[in-house]
């Protein structure tokens, strides 16, 4: 897992408690928590490329770096 997750799992302020995940399987509606708010779909297109190109980045360098270790 890339720095760059452990980032994103640490923006919450505080653990998850076992009535919040019991009641988010049934939070349809995202009432509790609201993730991944963008104004346009375009924004959120955009936000999650980046998202993706960053984590996958992390993971090549770390993957380049075992490599390099290696030889």
């Amino acid at each position: 897992m890339s720095t760059y997750t452990f980032q994103l799992l640490a923006v919450r302020k505080h653990r998850f408690s076992f009535t919040e995940g019991l009641a988010s399987a049934f939070d349809y509606t995202p009432i509790i928590n609201a993730y991944n708010v963008s104004p346009t779909p375009n924004v959120a297109d955009a936000r999650a490329i980046a998202s993706d190109f960053i984590a996958t980045g992390d993971d090549m360098r770390t993957a380049l770096a075992d490599y390099a270790r290696t030889q």
